[in-house]
C-alpha cells in the first residue's frame, strides 16, 4: 500500500507577479503598478495578465493545477465508505457526493464538469496527466455517482477522483481507509409443489432491506435470477421474466415458475439465484443458488 495523502486534496495555487522598475528610466506613460495582496494579484499598464486566488488569469488561463474551469470551493466525498468502514463482503458499495462540479459521461470535455474514478492502493493522478485504466485505477465514465468494487480481503486506501471528459486528472480528489473482510454468507432454502418454489434467505453479517434505505456498505436487497447467469459486479440488474427484484426487503416469498416465465416455462430443473444489488439495483456477488426440480 502507498503512503495515505490527505483526505480531501483539493489544490489551489495563486500565481503572483512583482514588477520592478529602473529608478531614472520610466515615464509616466511607461509606469506600471502593481498591488499584491493575500492570493491575488493585478497588474495594471502594460504588464502581464492578472491572477486571481483560484489560479486562474483574467483571460481564464488557468496556472494552478488542472480543475478543468471547476472554482476553488468545489469538492467531491465519498459518502459511502466511510472513512474506517469495516466492509464484511469483498464486493464493496461506493457512492460519491459532488458540490460545485457537474458529473457527466466521458467524451466531451466541458468546463466545470468531469467523471468519476475510483484509485484502488495507489497515489492519485498528477492533475493534468490521463488517468490510466487498470485494476488500480477504475474508470466510471457512463457519469455514475455509485457502483460497486471487488477488492482482496485486507486493509485498502481508495482514492476519489475527478477527470475531465478526456480523462484528464482534475484537482479534486477524496480519501477513505477501508477494511475488507469475506465474513457475509446467504443460506438459502426451498421446497417446490408443482411448478412453484417457496423460498427462505437467511444472511449472517449482512443485511437485507428495502432499496429505499439506499447505498449501504454492509446491506442490500434481494433479486432472483432464474434460469441464467448472476448479474456481474456492479451492472445493474434486469427487470423481466429473468430477473425479480425484491425491494421491499423480502427475505422469503413464492415464484410459480410456469406463471414467471411464461411460454418459455418447461417443467423439470430450473437454475435460480438469489443476488444481492445495492439501493440502486447494481449487483454483488453476495448471492446463494440452487437448482429445483418442477412438475
Amino acid at each position: 500500500m502507498f503512503d495515505e495523502t490527505t483526505r480531501r486534496d483539493v489544490l489551489g495555487l495563486a500565481a503572483g507577479a512583482v514588477a520592478t522598475g529602473v529608478a531614472g528610466c520610466s515615464t509616466d506613460s511607461e509606469a506600471e503598478t502593481t498591488a499584491e495582496s493575500d492570493g491575488e494579484t493585478t497588474t495594471s499598464g502594460d504588464g502581464e495578465a492578472t491572477t486571481d486566488e483560484s489560479g486562474t488569469t483574467a483571460d481564464g488561463t488557468e496556472t494552478g493545477p488542472y480543475r478543468n474551469g471547476v472554482a476553488e470551493d468545489a469538492s467531491v466525498s465519498l459518502a459511502v465508505p466511510a472513512d474506517g468502514t469495516t466492509a464484511n463482503s469483498p464486493y464493496l458499495q461506493w457512492d460519491a457526493e459532488a458540490d460545485g462540479v457537474t458529473i457527466e459521461e466521458s467524451g466531451e470535455v466541458n468546463e466545470g464538469a468531469g467523471h468519476y474514478h475510483v484509485l484502488v492502493d495507489t497515489d492519485p493522478v498528477e492533475p493534468g496527466e490521463t488517468i490510466p485504466s487498470d485494476d488500480q485505477h477504475v474508470h466510471y465514465g457512463t457519469g455514475q455517482a455509485d457502483g460497486v468494487l471487488e477488492l482482496e480481503p485486507g486493509d485498502h486506501t481508495l482514492h476519489l477522483q475527478v477527470a475531465d471528459g478526456a480523462h484528464t486528472a482534475m484537482a479534486l480528489t477524496d480519501t477513505v481507509e477501508v477494511t475488507v473482510e469475506d465474513t457475509a454468507n446467504l443460506d438459502l432454502s426451498t421446497t417446490v409443489d408443482g411448478s412453484t418454489v417457496e423460498w427462505e434467505v437467511t444472511a449472517t453479517d449482512y443485511t437485507i432491506e428495502p432499496s429505499s434505505e439506499g447505498i449501504n456498505s454492509n446491506a442490500g436487497h434481494l433479486h432472483a435470477v432464474i434460469d441464467t447467469d448472476h448479474v456481474p459486479v456492479g451492472e445493474v440488474i434486469p427487470s423481466d421474466a429473468n430477473h425479480i427484484h425484491y425491494g421491499d426487503g423480502s427475505t422469503s416469498g413464492s415464484i410459480d415458475l410456469a406463471g414467471q416465465l411464461g411460454d418459455e416455462y418447461e417443467s423439470g430443473e430450473h437454475t435460480i439465484h438469489f443476488q444481492v444489488g445495492s439501493g440502486s439495483h447494481r449487483a454483488t456477488m453476495v448471492h446463494a443458488h440452487t437448482t429445483v426440480t418442477t412438475e
